[in-house]
């Protein structure tokens, strides 16, 4: 598995082999490359990290070890399908549903669907009133084009906000900037 280098490998103080393992693990064979315990230093690498007491392994949050096949599974995200949804639908905030950050997805979608929307409501809205008030008027001084230009800009302004968002969603998924709800680390695997 590899991924004791990308985590580090901690070296600590254990008082026997039996005292490195988590405890429910103690009297079983947990290959070394996961835990190895020699003259009372125990290293943990992959699904295990060194304690705060420095005596013993203990679960890593984002790893699981399989007690029956003796292998570490990652749990973590996969950066590289987080920054291929934030490059093709980061409008849609499909990379952080991904990654379970929600609320920010939520708001990304919120604001790719429903911002246009509400323009569009207030725009036939504003046109309805202006119809009620005034109706023979309408066509014939270039209020249809006074009632327009709020409706680009606001529209104008729309885009400008989703494109800066798309920016910061490939750049922070690109450089691996951000962690998933679980407040695990993304699988650096990019530029693999």
């Amino acid at each position: 598995m590899g991924g004791g280098l990308e985590l580090g490998i901690v070296t600590s103080q254990c008082s026997n082999s039996n005292g490195c393992y988590p405890a429910d693990l103690n009297g079983t064979s947990v290959p070394t490359k996961y835990i190895k315990c020699s003259n009372q230093k125990c290293v943990c690498t992959d699904c295990f990290y060194a304690t705060n007491s420095y005596k013993s392994c203990a679960y890593q949050r984002c790893w699981e070890y399989d007690k029956t096949t003796h292998t570490c599974n990652d749990l973590r995200k996969d950066q590289r399908t987080a920054f291929l949804l934030s490059l093709f639908l980061s409008a849609l905030g499909a990379a952080n549903f991904y990654i379970e950050q929600n609320v920010i997805g939520g708001l990304q979608l919120a604001t790719f669907v429903g911002v246009p929307i509400i323009i569009f409501g207030v725009w036939v809205l504003h046109l309805a009133i202006m119809l009620l008030i005034n109706p023979c008027n309408v066509e014939g001084n270039n209020q249809d084009k006074l009632l327009l230009w709020p409706v680009i800009v606001s529209y104008l302004i729309w885009i400008a906000i989703v494109l800066m968002w798309w920016v910061a969603d490939v750049v922070t998924f690109a450089e691996n900037l951000s962690v998933s709800g679980d407040e695990c680390p993304l699988k650096h695997n990019l530029g693999s």
